[in-house]
């Protein structure tokens, strides 16, 4: 986040020292794992191929402002601290570079486990996709009952199904490419 505040108040230099840690470690892992075999290729493939999951997670959630907006619009109306709206204001600019930081290591994890994946792996390495799948469509079908009586009761659809909607298609986008 401190990345992202610099970004946001023009210190691209900070910002861009962080963007070359960050690929530089997601370059790391790349190289670690050509030297993994068997049971620890397995377990760094696991590793990869949920990362990439999490990390969408984390992106759609900082892309996805409208309900940060409503929280914001919310605290200021009810005369929050100083403090917490600067702090809402904050997030609510970092967000948007947060998110795009969030999407690219989860592409680039992803890459990685299709470029480590081995014949014999595969099947074990997205066993557990299909679980997952199952999981997030329940989870969107819960926020989708939960924006729909936001709507009725507020008169505002904050369409939070999209986050657990968007992870899910992630997966089955990621067990397509990993098949």
């Amino acid at each position: 986040m401190i990345a992202s505040l610099f970004k946001s108040e023009g210190f691209s230099i900070i910002g861009l020292i962080l963007d070359v840690v960050i690929m530089g470690t997601l370059i790391f892992y790349y190289f670690i794992g050509a030297r993994f075999v068997d049971h620890d290729l397995s377990n760094f493939l696991m590793f990869m191929d949920t990362g990439s999951y999490i990390f969408m997670y984390f992106a759609i959630k900082c892309l996805w402002v409208k309900p940060k907006v409503v929280n914001y619009l919310i605290a200021k109306e009810l005369g929050e601290s100083k403090e917490v709206i600067e702090e809402q204001e904050l997030d609510l600019q970092t967000s948007k570079i947060r998110g795009i930081y969030f999407f690219i290591i989860s592409v680039v994890m992803l890459i990685i486990t299709k470029l480590r994946m081995q014949p014999e792996l595969q099947a074990d390495a997205i066993s557990m996709n299909p679980v997952f799948i199952f999981v997030g469509v329940i989870i969107i079908l819960i926020w989708l009952v939960l924006d729909i009586y936001r709507k009725k009761k507020y008169g505002i659809f904050l369409f939070k199904t999209i986050v657990p909607l968007v992870v899910t298609t992630w997966i089955i986008i990621a067990t397509i490419i990993l098949s």
